[in-house]
């Protein structure tokens, strides 16, 4: 990156900031060998800087800090300077960066030749001549010495001699050339850069078009697909990929000669063919260099449909980026990606490895991220104060690194902002799908826009009544704290309800750890139940508007209806019946648990079921399979996006005082507002208003039918009351409320819950998710590990794991008709062995190595009789 121009230098939080100058990025062919006097001389060629007048000052930017960025700026005016800013930018991975200014000559100072005066050393003196042959001197004792100490006790070969190998002479003498004119162009620059040509585009006024910065340009590797004789790579992994990339597009295959931690050294499997490429890395150097390149001579026999230097680790390098972009993409999608552009075929087996490979770039192996687990989770804490996070480990019965059984953590942000949500927590599990068995615990919150927030999360070795208590416990502590009669809302789990019945009234003679908890069961799973005992659907559907029903009278006529038909249902046709199936299943469940009537003082705020706490799970669903390192990036980053996407949405409506709840709630009130204006309102009581709201008949022309009456009482300290329940059930007003409030000119607004209002909501996302990437990635392999997985829970099974849930009651009850698909051409309406593919092999899907060839029935071999 050049900036230039006229510009200003800023200081910001990051140090220095070149916001002002116009900038662009052009390529600099091996930086590390040039002078900064053709560095220099090509800047002023560029910029059009009239030497007579004019000279530039050079300077690069640079950052020292060991932890954060804090930018400053370094003078370059010499060739050392030059090469140790180059160093270092490749030693810590900086983008190299140039800030070039002009400056007018003082009339009083005299230009002279260029072998007088160096142009790029700006405000120095000339170089002086007896001080260069000090330095060539001190040089020259300086590898005297190395060499010296290279050859005292173990061998160690010397950087570009030939190893055992490499006895041809004259590839001996070429290495002994090269080593020679690289430290003859280290010290006194190289004579070719004096014609380095100018950029075209830096001819046209305003020094070119500016483009972004990108930080991922490859700061070593200036060809594709391509390996030439002077490249330079910044590790040996570098070197291989080249090589690697080279080949195949060549369709040419190697074998390896040697590979060592200082040499790197392939030739062509064919005999008599003289292709080779060595590589090295110097003595003293944080970069490797191919020093020698040589051709290819065979001929290609016939086409290749494999490549055997096609290994997992290039495969997954070059998927990296469309895994990372598509977790759930499949193996047979790899496969056709890579006939798509190297023309060759993979296995199955190795596309799914590749995947795999390269989901352990990103995110580590497995076993690591049980070790760096603790190391994430306290940097997530430090960089969001607020959270907690708790670990319970085992010590392993052979010794050595404690087993990591329990994981619990809850993110700063996310509990600050439940104290502005429904005291609500729907609370379910979900199983992890990767290398190692184990369950995910959540507890799910949902603020006054039905919108659903990640509370805590715990990874446990299995849905028990023992890791439910832990987590419960860890929830009480660290997220509601003092916060007063939280509900929380399960699917009647055996362990879920043991675990809130110890915290609520205690285990023994030990007080309860969470007494004013409220437990609320999920009407889903109620229903499925009922299926299950009942077998109908019909009767399931009507069971769950028991559930919901919030009136009296209605809540009466559907039970008694249930009796009737499931009596019915049983054979018992008598009128009335004389058994009550339906009485005597529901008779030990309590009411309040399930139905809506009967939840005391409101405690469920109209949640009815778990489906908060499930649809996050399927929103896990495409991470359960990675390492929990992984799981715990994704709900921190998709955390993140919740407050930044839902405080996007909620802002603008604080400056518009019109606005006064969240979306869903000013719909509901639009529709009560308009329904209570078709009710009629008669005034009782003397020192309370109490009211007769009677609603508008449903009746169509023609027909009679009665008029409900329901009773509304507001009084003196703020309190109301209706006879439908739905003001003490959903803490918001009904449409009677509203039509009662209209008939004495009090604002009904005052009724409605706190927590459906804009500020509430507001206060639920604008808070902060930072991050932890500068902290590191958290997915090295520690050579002593503190905490393994349980090897008990590893899958050993062969076969892939399975992805989803065995389906229960619920999902047999809920499903809709079943539609067939066939698994072999992906069509509906018909299954694999009635495909008509069968019957056109040529047309048949791509079996596992991608031909089409392999979808097809062996010949002879006919589909199945129909």
């Amino acid at each position: 990156m050049i900036f230039c121009g006229e510009g200003s230098v800023d200081n910001g939080p990051t140090g220095v900031q070149l916001n002002g100058f116009t900038h662009t990025r052009k390529a600099i062919d091996r930086p590390i060998q040039r002078t900064f006097h053709s560095i220099y001389n090509w800047l002023e060629k560029g910029l059009r800087v009239n030497r007579d007048t004019h000279f530039l000052s050079v300077q690069t930017l640079v950052n020292w800090g060991n932890e954060g960025d804090m930018w400053e700026l370094m003078t370059i005016s010499s060739t050392a300077e030059w090469k140790f800013y180059v160093e270092n930018a490749v030693q810590h991975g900086w983008t190299p960066a140039i800030l070039v200014r002009s400056y007018p000559i003082p009339p009083n100072e005299v230009r002279g030749g260029e072998n007088e005066t160096n142009r790029g050393e700006a405000g120095e003196d000339a170089h002086n001549v007896h001080e260069v042959e000090e330095q060539i001197n001190e040089l020259q004792d300086n590898v005297q010495d190395m060499h010296e100490n290279l050859n005292v006790g173990e061998e160690v070969r010397e950087q570009g001699v030939a190893d055992i190998g490499e006895r041809i002479p004259s590839i001996v003498q070429e290495m002994e050339n090269e080593n020679l004119e690289a430290a003859h162009m280290e010290e006194y620059g190289d004579s070719s850069d004096e014609e380095y040509p100018v950029p075209v585009d830096w001819r046209n006024p305003g020094f070119g078009n500016p483009v972004a910065h990108d930080a991922r340009t490859n700061e070593y590797q200036y060809r594709e697909n391509e390996v030439v004789k002077g490249a330079l790579y910044h590790s040996s992994e570098a070197v291989k990929e080249a090589v690697k990339n080279w080949a195949v597009s060549l369709r040419k295959e190697f074998r390896v000669v040697k590979s060592s931690p200082r040499v790197y050294d392939v030739a062509c499997v064919k005999e008599g063919c003289p292709w080779r490429v060595h590589a090295y890395k110097g003595v003293m150097k944080s970069y490797w260099k191919v020093s020698i390149v040589v051709d290819h001579t065979c001929l290609l026999d016939a086409p290749l449909k494999s490549h055997s230097n096609m290994t997992t680790d290039f495969v997954a390098s070059d998927i990296y980026g469309l895994v990372m972009e598509k977790m759930h993409l499949e193996p047979k999608m790899i496969i056709r990606h890579i006939e798509l552009k190297y023309h060759f075929t993979i296995s199955y087996a190795k596309a799914w490895r590749a995947k795999q490979r390269a989901f352990e770039m990103r995110f580590g192996t497995y076993e690591a991220s049980y070790d760096n687990l603790p190391h994430l989770l306290q940097a997530i804490m430090q960089r969001n104060p607020g959270g907690a996070y708790s670990l319970k480990a085992i010590p392993h019965p052979s010794g050595g690194p404690s087993i990591l059984q329990r994981t619990f953590f809850c993110l700063g942000p996310c509990v600050k902002a439940f104290q502005y949500c429904l005291p609500v927590l729907c609370i379910d599990g979900t199983f992890l799908t990767g290398k190692y068995k184990g369950t995910i615990l959540s507890a799910i919150g949902v603020d006054g826009n039905n919108q659903l927030l990640p509370v805590a999360f715990a990874f446990v070795e299995s849905e028990n009544i023992d890791s439910w208590v832990w987590f419960l416990q860890l929830v009480k502590v660290h997220v509601v704290v003092g916060r007063p009669n939280v509900c929380l809302i399960s699917d009647r789990h055996a362990g879920i309800l043991e675990a809130i019945n110890r915290l609520h009234n205690g285990v023994g003679t030990s007080p309860p750890l969470w007494p004013d908890v409220h437990s609320r069961w999920c009407k889903r799973h109620m229903g499925a139940n009922f299926h299950e005992h009942f077998k109908s659907k019909d009767l399931m559907d009507l069971f769950k508007r028991l559930a919901s029903q919030n009136q009296e009278r209605k809540f009466n006529v559907l039970w008694k209806r249930l009796d009737q038909l499931t009596a019915k249902l049983g054979g018992d046709d008598a009128d009335p019946p004389h058994s009550r199936p339906f009485s005597d299943w529901i008779r030990d469940l309590p009411k309040q648990k399930w139905a809506l009537l009967y939840d005391t003082d409101g405690r469920r705020y109209g949640v009815m079921t778990t489906n908060n706490a499930e649809s996050y799970n399927m929103v896990l669903r495409g991470v359960r399979s990675l390492p929990l390192v992984a799981i715990v990036e994704f709900i921190m980053y998709g955390c993140a996006k919740y407050f930044r996407e839902r405080w996007e949405a909620v802002s603008p409506s604080l400056n518009n005082a019109s606005v006064l709840y969240g979306c869903i709630m000013n719909e509901y009130m639009q529709k009560k507002v308009i329904k209570a204006e078709l009710h009629d309102v008669r005034l009782w009581g003397c020192q309370e208003l109490r009211f007769d709201v009677r609603c508008k008949g449903r009746a169509q022309s023609g027909s009679r039918r009665s008029r409900t009456t329901h009773e509304c009482v507001i009084t003196n300290d703020g309190r109301i009351h209706c006879s439908c329940y739905k003001p003490t059930l959903l803490h918001k007003p009904c449409s009677h409320i509203i039509a009662a409030c209209r008939e004495v000119g009090l604002g009904f607004q005052q009724f409605v819950s706190e927590f459906y209002k804009k500020a509430a909501i507001a206060a639920v996302w604008n808070q902060e998710v930072y991050s932890t990437a500068m902290m590191g990635t958290f997915t090295q392999e520690n050579i002593v590990p503190a905490h393994i997985p349980d090897p008990e829970t590893k899958i050993t099974n062969p076969g892939r794991r399975r992805t989803r849930r065995i389906r229960n009651g619920m999902d047999e009850a809920e499903a809709g008709k079943q539609t067939r698909c066939c698994t072999m051409c992906g069509g509906v309406g018909h299954t694999y062995k009635t495909c008509p593919m069968l019957d056109n092999p040529g047309s048949a899907e791509a079996g596992p190595s991608g031909n089409a060839a392999d979808g097809a029935p062996p010949s002879g071999i006919h589909g199945p009789r129909r």
